[in-house]
């Protein structure tokens, strides 16, 4: 149950900076693209032509991507398949970081933990204690334009990820330039970015 509160908790908490109407072009599924107004919600989107129009909701089953403009910048999200998810068969909605031989994707996953039962010292009692806050970057990767992403690494509070080095390097493991820099710890998780830069640039 514990499990259960905290996802939709994450889920409302994440979506909660993109409520906002903002500029966007909807690239579909039937090869229509088309422009407008538009803010993420939990089940998926809401567009409308312009602020007099009526709303419509689009989520994976029409949709392909999405440009918005937030905060002056156009950001792209892509709806992908993860290799290896339990929920694989459902397209996930990711913030294209990196374009090239290799994409890299971020989502971002970002809330309260469920507040944890602690006694109280003296008195043998037990009460609730606060939740704590956490903001975890998860990145993926996938090679041209392949419909199935990999998860690489994830960042961020309440996470370790230990495995990094041995999946960054089974993963880029055709360009051995960067895969002994990786283990030479000359990039680390936190330079993921840098790292999908250099195989799209220096990698053959």
């Amino acid at each position: 149950m514990k499990k259960t509160i905290l996802f939709i908790g994450v889920l409302i908490f994440s979506l909660n900076c993109l409520s906002q109407n903002q500029r966007a072009t909807l690239y579909l599924r039937n090869g229509d693209t088309i422009q407008g107004l538009a803010k993420f919600t939990i089940s998926g989107l809401k567009f409308r032509y312009n602020k007099q129009s009526t709303k419509e909701k689009y989520d994976s089953k029409k949709l392909i991507k999405i440009d918005i403009n937030e905060q002056g910048k156009t950001n792209t999200y892509i709806y992908k398949l993860i290799k290896g998810s339990k929920y694989s068969a459902i397209p996930s909605l990711m913030t294209l970081i990196t374009q090239g031989k290799i994409n890299l994707y971020r989502v971002n996953v970002s809330g309260m933990t469920a507040p944890t039962t602690m006694g109280f010292v003296g008195t043998g009692g037990m009460g609730i204690g606060m939740g704590t806050s956490f903001s975890i970057d998860n990145y993926y990767v996938c090679k041209d334009k392949s419909d199935i992403v990999t998860r690489l690494t994830s960042i961020g509070s309440l996470f370790s990820n230990k495995k990094f080095i041995k999946a960054a390097s089974k993963y880029f493991s055709d360009c051995p330039n960067l895969v002994n820099q990786i283990k030479n710890k000359v990039y680390q998780e936190n330079d993921i970015e840098e790292i999908v830069k250099f195989y799209n640039t220096k990698c053959n």
